[in-house]
């Protein structure tokens, strides 16, 4: 029966693949070189199973010293490559510790390499079998034991301490789960090497049990790291949708912001312009009619300058920040009067310093009624009054207009329940009454409590 090689062939074939799997994938953007050192340690772990079946079925001295050696060579460079693997994987930043403990597998390597047996053995006089236990044959040396190998032994426990200080310093950092898998993994490796080294010190006889640990660190590594880039490509896709999202917002705002400019700014300094031309013919007829075009141009050019700061507002909302709310909203107010003719009646009374997110809120909010005002109501007279006291601050928003019923709200008009929306997420109260030709009134109230988060 040839159960051994055909089990090994199989977990040589899962290495090769698993290996070039994540070749390809470190060919990609997402951590290459952390999936290049994996995929190399799984391809190593590939040769060493190949050179191991052949170690198995080695018909001659010769054949079986080549075959260790293979074995012995490629083990160095897997551990190696690995090595490195675990300090990408756990970031592991002192650089030169590692090489250090890389160069022990190096001169490993080169003695294993140099001497005639290799590093295990400094004489083989034969080979014996073992029998298994369905009948199978597992070739096995006869021979003496090389002094240097110690330093193997050396070598392989220094960078097993390394590999596990690595691990623990990554789970000092919060990556608990990453370091547990790693750790759970590494000590499968070792242990199954830990036992291949009890059988080349002649101290028990049964097969080898490396590529095990092998199989089970490429198995185990392979779905962390496949599970990491899962959620590294789910991320990466989130982060272009919301910068799609992002660009898109900014092409709206920036198509509103040059609609307000058109809609206000622009058209009120066209008439501007336009008064100011016919102003010197006017004057000459009439002082009287142009002492009046005089006012108006005043009360225009102080109304755009309004809505120009309104917009710069818009723009940079930290500029809420630099001045109170009072102050605030009769900026807004010059910004409509200019475009419109009403007349707005402004009370200020007990005006408070207060949070950002509730002063950005009762401004926004004053600015929407303003524009439901100016688009629906026709009103001839806005009553606005802000008033704070020790225990709330309160805002009102009264017109004479032609009101509306409440219970028949459009659906497309979002107005009313976005003002509601803004007010819930401070914990504010906001009411809003209004009957058909009766005018609308809303009024927006903060407690104390609210006022004075920072």
């Amino acid at each position: 029966m040839t159960i051994i090689p055909i089990v090994l062939s199989i977990f040589a074939g899962i290495c090769l693949y698993v290996g070039l799997l994540h070749l390809l994938i470190s060919s990609g953007r997402l951590k290459p070189l952390l999936h290049f050192c994996f995929g190399l340690s799984c391809l190593l772990a590939f040769v060493y199973i190949l050179a191991l079946i052949a170690q198995y079925q080695a018909a001659g001295v010769e054949n079986y010293i080549n075959a260790k050696k293979l074995v012995t060579s490629s083990g160095y460079v897997y551990g190696i490559i690995t090595f490195w693997f675990v300090a990408v994987y756990t970031k592991f930043k002192p650089v030169r510790l590692i090489l250090v403990l890389n160069s022990l597998y190096f001169i490993s390597l080169l003695i294993n390499e140099i001497s005639p047996t290799g590093i295990l053995y400094s004489h083989i006089t034969t080979l014996s079998s073992i029998s298994l236990p369905w009948g199978e044959s597992i070739t096995h040396p006869e021979g003496t034991l090389n002094p240097l190998f110690n330093f193997q032994l050396l070598a392989l426990t220094s960078n097993v301490i390394f590999c596990f200080l690595a691990c623990y310093l990554q789970y000092r950092r919060g990556e608990k789960q990453a370091a547990l898998t790693l750790c759970l993994s590494l000590t499968i490796l070792v242990g199954t090497v830990q036992h291949d080294r009890l059988i080349d010190l002649e101290k028990i006889k049964s097969v080898y049990l490396a590529e095990c640990g092998f199989l089970s660190f490429v198995v185990i590594m392979s779905l962390r790291l496949s599970k990491d880039l899962i959620q590294a490509v789910k991320l990466r896709e989130q982060l272009i949708e919301s910068e799609r999202l992002r660009k898109i917002a900014v092409e709206l705002e920036r198509n509103r912001l040059a609609r307000d400019l058109h809609d206000s700014v622009s058209q009120t300094l066209f008439t501007v312009a336009t008064i100011a031309e016919a102003l010197p013919r006017v004057w000459k007829r009439n002082p009287e009619i142009a002492q009046q075009g005089l006012e108006e141009l005043t009360q225009l050019t102080q109304g755009a300058l309004a809505e120009m700061r309104n917009l710069v507002i818009e723009l940079r909302p930290s500029g809420l920040t630099d001045q109170p709310l009072g102050e605030l909203l009769e900026q807004l107010i010059k910004g409509i009067l200019g475009q419109i003719s009403l007349e707005v009646i402004t009370t200020v009374e007990g005006d408070r310093p207060l949070s950002n997110e509730v002063k950005l809120v009762f401004y926004r909010i004053t600015q929407e009624a303003l524009n439901n005002i100016i688009k629906h109501a026709q009103a001839t007279q806005v009553l606005i009054s802000l008033h704070g006291d020790s225990q709330e601050m309160v805002l009102r928003i009264s017109d004479d207009g032609c009101g509306f019923d409440c219970n028949e709200i459009p659906s497309g008009h979002l107005g009313i329940a976005i003002m509601k929306e803004r007010a819930e997420s401070i914990g504010a109260t906001f009411h809003l009454s209004s009957y058909p030709g009766n005018g609308t009134e809303i009024v927006l109230s903060c407690s104390t409590t609210v006022l004075n988060k920072e």
